[in-house]
């Protein structure tokens, strides 16, 4: 995956919305909200990162590298 078309979206219920785009169980979700999400559209061919308003170098920088690497963490 060298050439990833990528989208970064910013949305106020960040955790609310990735939790359901990953699958998450609501207990998960309440004790470990996520803070930001990558989802991979194949349809588009690219990525997309959701972030709350106020995010992270780190936090961007984690999912920039799950659109590259895919999902690299359990």
């Amino acid at each position: 995956m060298n050439a990833v078309k990528l989208r970064w979206e910013v949305r106020p219920d960040v955790a609310d919305y990735c939790a359901k785009a990953s699958g998450m169980d609501r207990e998960r979700a309440y004790f470990t909200p996520p803070l930001a999400c990558s989802i991979w559209s194949v349809a588009a061919q690219e990525c997309t990162i959701v972030t709350g308003p106020n995010t992270s170098h780190l936090a961007l920088g984690h999912e920039v590298r799950h659109c590259f690497e895919g999902h690299f963490h359990p």
